[in-house]
């Protein structure tokens, strides 16, 4: 069904055109545009990654952004504060590229009582520069993330329900959500629109964990950010998810995710950092999250926000920088493809 460059299968892009609201070409390839959503992108499609920091090398921020904005996207998540640079310095080079400021992921220790104020501290201050930086007419996103500090989630991700060693205590439960109130709190009380984020190595990675968390949530506070990769890697569908709980889908996070790799990190007992560096996430069209069936149910629900394009990825000393611009091309082909 999925084609070598990962082009949509065409029954699917043929389903999309029903749902849109534009002309159907009868040569199957013209794609009417569904203007309700906009296509932005982020620095960890290019290498720059908050759980893996090791790569064999690394762009720098103004190349990063070039990339973005010559490949044709419209905006750009922050990326690891400070590597796009200071508030002034992201505001200017953002406008100069005319890209919008969508969001930043921001992850906290929400289970953990005793880093609470510590990591709101920290939370106040990165806001700070993500709201100096955005450019005339960006509204970004908070993004909120439970962190990445649990070495057994690490190295137990993508097989967590069958280890209930590493599940998170009872007792923790009900101080990760009050953490995540307090932090949305907080946001919004900074002008920020706020969104959770589930995340393959944190105590919000199964489906079941996720299902948990969306239905104790107050959605006066705070939404879902949506990551079809990793709700994919952490054993959900992501089209059944929108269906489900669109109602909390404020931002989405467009994400490919390769079963087989998942297979084989679980065959040979290895976690989230392997499974990253042997290219769980790839390029969209080429894995498993079900890309063509999410852009048909967030169309349905009428989801008229960002998709932000994310390929999770460690560099090697095998890419270079027209390798990596040629794959986020790709990628915003491929949702051309789809309409968007």
């Amino acid at each position: 069904m999925r084609s070598r460059v990962g082009r949509p299968p065409g029954r699917i892009v043929r389903r999309i055109r029903r749902a849109s609201s534009g002309e159907i070409d009868e040569g199957g390839e013209a794609v009417a545009e569904m203007p309700r959503m906009r296509v932005a992108n982020a620095p960890v499609s290019y290498g720059v990654d908050e759980v893996v920091d090791d790569d064999a090398w690394m762009p720098t921020g103004e190349q990063v952004i070039d990339m973005i904005a010559r490949a044709g996207y419209k905006g750009t998540e922050l990326g690891p504060p400070g590597f796009l640079g200071t508030a002034p310095e992201v505001r200017e080079r953002l406008s100069d590229r005319g890209l919008e400021l969508v969001g930043s992921f921001l992850p906290q220790r929400f289970s953990e009582a005793e880093y609470a104020e510590e990591d709101r501290a920290w939370l106040r201050e990165k806001l700070v520069l993500v709201r100096d930086g955005a450019p005339e007419g960006s509204h970004p996103f908070a993004i909120l993330c439970d962190g990445f500090d649990q070495p057994l989630r690490m190295e137990l991700s993508g097989r967590i329900a069958e280890h209930p060693e590493a599940w998170l205590p009872e007792a923790r439960f009900p101080v990760l959500m009050d953490n995540i109130h307090r932090a949305a709190e907080l946001a919004r009380g900074m002008g920020f629109d706020v969104v959770i984020h589930p995340h393959a190595g944190t105590f919000i990675e199964t489906k079941d964990e996720v299902s948990r968390v969306l239905d104790a949530m107050d959605l006066s506070l705070l939404g879902l950010c949506l990551d079809t990769g990793h709700l994919r890697y952490g054993g959900a569908d992501p089209a059944d998810v929108v269906r489900q709980y669109h109602e909390h889908i404020r931002h989405v996070h467009v994400k490919d995710a390769r079963m087989q790799v998942i297979a084989d990190c679980r065959a040979d007992d290895v976690g989230l950092k392997v499974a990253l560096a042997r290219g769980v996430f790839c390029e969209l069209g080429l894995g498993d999250a079900g890309i063509p069936e999410v852009i048909v149910a967030l169309d349905e629900v009428g989801y008229e926000g960002w998709l932000v394009v994310e390929q999770d990825r460690a560099l090697t000393m095998a890419d270079t920088l027209d390798s990596i611009h040629e794959a986020n091309v790709r990628n915003r082909e491929y949702l051309r493809a789809l309409g968007v």
